[in-house]
């Protein structure tokens, strides 16, 4: 067989691919062949990956994610990787609720209070474009906290904290893929009473969603088990975010006393 000389890391080897480090053997000059060529892999990469993932985690999601945990993962997206997308794509879909008029119809205070009204609106409006723009971090730094809880709740059934990580992350997807899909109808009943209705039932289905993948994650088990374990899970997580809250909010307030930051750099 013919051997071939890496052009990335000099290694002699065969075939079409360095077993050194993986750059392939027919290294053309970069074209608009070239182009095309990443091009399609591109597509077929998100069509086979990106939504294969995600119609899985809306038709079978305890199930997927088993499979996943056991080594069956050619076909989906990378799990991280996934909660950045569909973030990037809850906040584009964010942007097109006018956030400062829906404040405005839902808070209720009094006809004197109109002055402390508008600084309590813009100021929630300020904060939630913030949130809006860096949910990704927030969703991502959610998946430990959350990972840490469900592996102390289900802790003997086998799944180590990694694998939790592993799992929270496809959770996390589902809950945005809930809020994605209930988008169309939250815009269509903006500035109407059933919006308000709308927004809950999206929250509510997907972490309906989430109870459904580990009722399947963990179908061997008694459904009374799974229940009582997840009840803990929900309880621990409560507990664990009161106390980060705290904490953040503590910190906060001890910077701004002590003049380290000013109330300026805050997003609300």
């Amino acid at each position: 067989m013919h051997h071939n000389l890496c052009k990335n890391c000099e290694h002699t080897f065969e075939g079409n691919f360095c077993s050194n480090c993986g750059q392939k053997t027919n290294t053309v000059r970069l074209n608009w062949h070239f182009v095309k060529d990443e091009l399609q892999y591109t597509f077929l990469h998100v069509n086979k990956g990106l939504l294969y993932s995600c119609k899985q985690l809306l038709i079978r999601p305890g199930d997927t994610v088993r499979e996943f945990l056991e080594g069956k993962r050619v076909k989906h997206y990378k799990p991280i990787l996934l909660i950045v997308v569909l973030t990037g794509v809850s906040g584009l879909l964010m942007h097109f609720l006018p956030m400062e008029e829906l404040l405005n119809e839902s808070v209720k205070l009094s006809a004197d209070s109109k002055i402390e009204k508008s600084k309590f609106v813009k100021s929630m409006a300020k904060f939630m474009d913030w949130f809006t723009k860096n949910y990704a971090f927030f969703e991502l730094g959610m998946v430990p906290v959350f990972s840490l809880c469900s592996w102390l709740a289900f802790k003997k059934y086998g799944y180590n904290y990694i694998e939790n990580i592993i799992i929270n992350c496809f959770a996390s997807a589902q809950r945005l893929l809930a809020g994605i899909l209930f988008f169309p109808l939250e815009y269509l009943t903006l500035h109407t009473s059933l919006f308000s209705m709308v927004a809950s039932m999206s929250t509510l289905v997907g972490y309906g969603m989430t109870g459904w993948l580990y009722f399947q994650l963990y179908k061997k088990l008694e459904a009374g088990n799974v229940i009582l374990r997840m009840l803990l899970f929900g309880l621990l997580s409560a507990i664990l975010i009161s106390i980060i809250t705290l904490i953040v909010v503590l910190v906060i307030v001890f910077l701004l006393k002590s003049g380290y930051i000013d109330k300026n750099m805050l997003p609300f």
